[in-house]
């Protein structure tokens, strides 16, 4: 199989911030006020890391697209 369009190993904590700013920005991402956890609202998936968010969230998006 060729390489796969979707690259997910060069996530560092910057572009992953930005990454999850976008997905917030399109309500993609919920950020409980009482709770230090990111939401990934299509699965409700709970996440206290936003490169973990951010490489599920490009796994999930490839498996959904595909």
């Amino acid at each position: 199989m060729s390489e796969s369009k979707h690259a997910t190993m060069d996530m560092y904590e910057e572009k992953a911030m930005m990454l999850v700013e976008q997905l917030i920005e399109k309500e993609l991402v919920e950020m409980p006020s009482n709770e230090p956890v990111l939401v990934h609202v299509p699965t409700g998936t709970q996440f206290s890391s936003v490169q973990n968010l951010a490489y599920y969230h490009l796994g999930w998006k490839a498996g959904t697209t595909e």
